[in-house]
């Protein structure tokens, strides 16, 4: 079994007013690529109830590791610019899972 935790990212987001519409199109293209990527699990994309312009994106991989290269890939790098557009300001932060409950 491997001892290596999963890796959840959570990415927090403040878009440009009014440019949800768009971001979620520039992320479709994204997802089209990291779906192919070594150790992606799942990725959502998650807009606020009450602020439009915030969201969230959260994706899950086997390790920090795959989810860093992929980052570093060039794929990723052509795939982002249409996301850089519509980002007013973002955080990412890395956690290990330590624990998945499903039903």
């Amino acid at each position: 079994m491997d001892s290596t935790p999963k890796t959840r990212v959570v990415l927090r987001i403040r878009l440009h007013e009014g440019k949800g519409d768009q971001y979620a199109q520039a992320y479709d293209l994204v997802h089209r690529g990291i779906v192919k990527a070594d150790g992606f699990i799942s990725s959502q994309l998650c807009r606020s109830l009450v602020d439009p312009d915030s969201w969230i994106v959260t994706s899950e991989w086997r390790s920090l590791d795959q989810y860093l290269a992929y980052l570093a890939s060039e794929d990723f790098k052509a795939r982002r610019v249409g996301l850089r557009e519509c980002i007013l300001e973002h955080e990412s932060t890395q956690y290990a899972v330590v624990a998945d409950v499903k039903p």
